[in-house]
């Protein structure tokens, strides 16, 4: 079997802010993932990335295992990991839990009420969205787009509920985030972030749980 190899920077290479060599690993792997750079069907090995990253096997496992833990890779066995395909009822039961957890959270901000400082935070994210919406700076796009969505759930302070929609955008992203560029659709999905903003800083809860569902169905197939 021919191995698959990702395009990755060595573990040294990372920002600050890693803990341990896995968690660099996942946050490598979980980037190739979300950029379509690993693509759903195939198969790659956990020896070969370690070898790739210059590290031992043993921490990129676990990276594999836990990522494959939450839905994003299944284990092959004698093989390595396969990068879960999401078939068009995977997707739509994502969707649907999406709209079930993650509007209902973001309109709870909106009625709870944002800050100056977490106004102003949310809008440097938002900027730096609509500045990397290109294909050639894909990884950098989804890195702000996460944390922008992300950050707003945050304000609730629920830890669980944040990993749970955490989560699930992943999910959603494996077959979905890169076909926004080829659809044409990063700068029309990163400028949607402003008016979803405005509405949480009025505390408008309809409007932006109504600009939410509008800005999650770029998920669907």
């Amino acid at each position: 079997m021919q191995e698959q190899r990702i395009a990755v920077a060595g573990i040294s290479e990372l920002g600050e802010g890693r803990v341990t060599l896995k968690d660099e690993a996942t946050s490598i792997v979980r980037h190739a993932l979300m950029s379509g750079d690993m693509q759903p069907g195939k198969i790659y090995s956990a020896n070969a990335l370690a070898t790739q990253l210059g590290v031992s096997n043993s921490p990129v496992r676990e990276a594999m295992m836990a990522l494959s833990e939450k839905g994003l890779l299944e284990v092959v066995r004698n093989r390595g990991f396969r990068v879960v395909e999401m078939t068009p009822k995977d997707q739509k039961e994502v969707y649907d839990l999406r709209l079930l957890i993650e509007v209902t959270a973001v309109g709870r901000v909106a009625e709870q009420g944002v800050s100056p400082a977490d106004a102003e935070r949310l809008t440097e994210l938002a900027e730096a969205t609509l500045a990397t919406a290109k294909p050639d700076k894909m990884v950098d796009y989804l890195e702000h787009d996460q944390q922008f969505h992300l950050a707003i759930v945050e304000l609730l302070g629920n830890t669980r509920m944040t990993k749970i929609i955490e989560n699930l955008r992943d999910q959603s992203r494996i077959s979905g985030s890169y076909h926004l560029a080829e659809r044409g659709l990063l700068a029309t999905s990163a400028a949607e972030h402003g008016p979803i903003l405005a509405a949480l800083m009025a505390g408008d809860r309809k409007l932006v749980e109504s600009l939410m569902v509008q800005h999650l169905s770029y998920s669907l197939p």
